[in-house]
């Protein structure tokens, strides 16, 4: 089946339409979708989203539209398109549920071809993020130092409408400026202070606080093997990798299940980067028994910014980030899933010298 050619620059034709929300069915079209799909209109009114997108397949699709359909929030999918000749072409999917669940209708914008992506171990990337994070860092010390002193000068007694101004100013600065060190972090352009570490030291100081972290409908299970070697990483690091890899796995497990951390040792396999296969790695692996993750988005889930939560929630950076400090250290990550069963996400050091 042959596939059209994308648009390339930002020349992406988009159209938008009106879709049932229980059924699927088009429920009204305009003109670009006509000259998109090259259908009628009165053609359109007899279809259904599933008979215009190629992949993923219908039942797959249903799965990853459910969401969307079942309270008023976003999603955004890569999809493919097949026209009325058969042709297929790369898009962007977008659907909104306006309002509350009585709400029967979908909007959903196509967008045919696939803007630029962020590749974690792409070097204009890294070189970009790392000057940026570098040049925005400077300019948000001045912003927070210059509210910090404002804020001091301020009678709250007097002008308590102002403080809350300054306060909230402040809250904003340092959340910006956490989020350019998650973005630093990514790019593996983060200031790291590696010392000698006993992996199965970290993870049982973290027990209890990610037991608290957890709903009671989440089991969390430790399994650590004996004699691990130790690791030359950042402490607070690794903490935080372990903890970035819990909480997606909470929020991949809305109905709980049993969730799983273990270390062990052995070999780099299908690991990114690839590692060496001549020698042996400390592992740390999070293992949950949540929704999966689909084939077609496994590629993406290591790219700063691209998140698999819908409605916009989250920023996308927690694996990228996990994986920025994984390879600024010197090893390897690992993503495992399959749809209904869940997902392993394996960290892969070389042990000290």
């Amino acid at each position: 089946m042959q596939e059209k050619p994308s648009p390339t620059g930002t020349a992406i034709r988009q159209a938008l339409m009106i879709v049932d929300a229980g059924t699927l069915a088009l429920v009204q079209t305009g003109g670009r979708a006509q000259e998109l799909f090259g259908y009628s209109d009165e053609q359109l009114r007899h279809m259904s989203l599933l008979d215009i997108i190629a992949q993923p397949p219908p039942e797959e699709l249903r799965k990853l539209l459910r969401p969307v359909q079942d309270a008023a929030t976003e999603l955004t999918l890569d999809v493919t398109l097949r026209d009325e000749s058969g042709a297929t072409m790369p898009a962007e999917l977008v659907l909104a549920r306006l309002g509350d669940q009585k709400e029967q209708s979908l909007t959903a914008v196509v967008g045919v071809g696939r803007g630029p992506r962020l590749d974690p171990g792409d070097k204009e990337f890294v070189d970009f993020a790392g000057r940026l994070g570098h040049d925005v860092n400077n300019l948000l010390s001045t912003v927070i130092g210059s509210l910090g002193l404002l804020r001091e000068d301020i009678d709250e007694a007097s002008n308590s409408d102002a403080r809350q101004l300054v306060d909230d100013a402040l809250s904003a600065g340092r959340e910006c400026a956490d989020l350019v060190d998650r973005l630093m972090t990514a790019a593996g352009k983060q200031l790291l202070r590696p010392q000698r570490v006993a992996v199965n030291n970290i993870v049982s100081r973290l027990e209890p606080l990610l037991i608290q972290t957890l709903p009671e409908t989440i089991d969390l299970r430790v399994s650590l093997a004996a004699e691990i070697p130790d690791l030359d990483v950042d402490p607070d690091r690794l903490e935080a990798a372990i903890l970035d890899l819990v909480l997606n796995a909470r929020e991949a497990m809305p109905s709980g299940g049993e969730l799983l951390i273990s270390s062990d040792v052995g070999k780099a396999l299908d690991s990114r980067p690839a590692l060496p296969l001549d020698r042996d790695y400390v592992r740390i692996s999070v293992t949950d028994a949540g929704e999966g993750i689909p084939e077609q988005l496994l590629e993406r889930v290591l790219e700063p910014l691209f998140s698999t939560k819908s409605g916009g929630t989250g920023r996308g950076m927690g694996l990228s980030m996990v994986n920025g400090f994984v390879q600024q250290s010197h090893g390897a990550l690992k993503v495992e899933s399959t749809i209904n069963q869940g997902t392993r996400v394996t960290l892969h050091f070389p042990p000290a010298g």
